[in-house]
């Protein structure tokens, strides 16, 4: 699952779930320090950098931590002085995301249409109301090239 699937995922979970702000601001950033670390299995952050990401003191970001816990988003495994609490992305967001998709596709299929009817849509269609030009895109020579530019002291 990438990682906009999992923000995706838990989007989707918040739409009929309530969870509190510093517990979706943790999740988050949490997604972030996974990223960052590069997917591993765990991480470890010490109670500090807990606050730091998010954003409240110590017992708010305690209860935040346990409320993304008790919802199944996360686990983790105390430390002890001098080890920083490990914490586990669950699999939570990728079933939600799994079962959501699976009803949505089901709910939005033609009750005639066969099983392995695909839906295409037609990408070239233009619409007249909002005929609006896509920006150009550039890669990293352009870009690079762009930003050596200089402009003269006086214009």
């Amino acid at each position: 699952m990438t990682y906009i699937d999992r923000l995706n995922a838990f989007n989707r979970w918040l739409e009929s779930n309530a969870l509190p702000g510093n517990a979706q601001l943790m999740y988050f950033r949490l997604l972030n320090v996974f990223n960052r670390a590069g997917w591993p299995e765990s991480v470890q952050i010490d109670s500090l950098r807990l606050m730091q990401i998010s954003g409240c003191q110590k017992d708010a970001a305690y209860r935040a931590r346990d409320k993304l816990a008790k919802s199944g988003f996360i686990s983790y495994k105390k430390g002890s002085k001098g080890r920083p609490t490990t914490y586990i992305l669950s699999e939570k967001t990728t079933e939600y995301a799994t079962v959501t998709a699976a009803k949505s596709t089901a709910a939005n299929a033609p009750a005639n249409a066969p099983a392995s009817a695909t839906h295409i849509k037609n990408k070239n269609k233009n619409n007249t109301k909002n005929n609006l030009s896509v920006p150009k895109t550039y890669d990293m020579n352009e870009l690079e090239a762009l930003a050596a530019l200089r402009l003269p002291e006086r214009l």
